[in-house]
């Protein structure tokens, strides 16, 4: 009886387990009703949000996080981004954060 009970536990661990390991679909956060807005209030916006994640919803880590950024002016109008040095254009940025190599692996 008592390694029945004990297999049971342990199999009952490993779904519960698996069950929270599963790729789960991402979450898609709609800026869109906000309308057209200065930069500034899009970082707070976002970054209310990222703190909503970790309290409410418990997201700890994100892997592959993607930010789209349709620029316009102030009346909406969409405007191309341009390096100001250069004046080339721009369609995609690399992040300027700086995560070390050594914390992936407790070095």
């Amino acid at each position: 009886m008592g390694v029945y009970y004990r297999h049971n536990v342990r199999l009952f661990k490993a779904i519960v387990f698996w069950s929270f390991m599963k790729k789960s679909d991402p979450v898609e956060i709609d800026y869109k009703t906000l309308g057209t807005i200065p930069l500034d209030e899009l970082k707070q916006a976002i970054w209310e949000d990222i703190e909503a994640l970790r309290e409410e919803f418990g997201v700890s880590f994100v892997t592959g996080v993607k930010l789209v950024v349709p620029a316009t002016n102030e009346f909406g109008d969409p405007l191309q981004i341009r390096r100001l040095s250069t004046g080339a254009p721009v369609k995609r940025l690399d992040t300027h954060h700086y995560h070390p190599a050594c914390l992936d692996y407790k070095l």
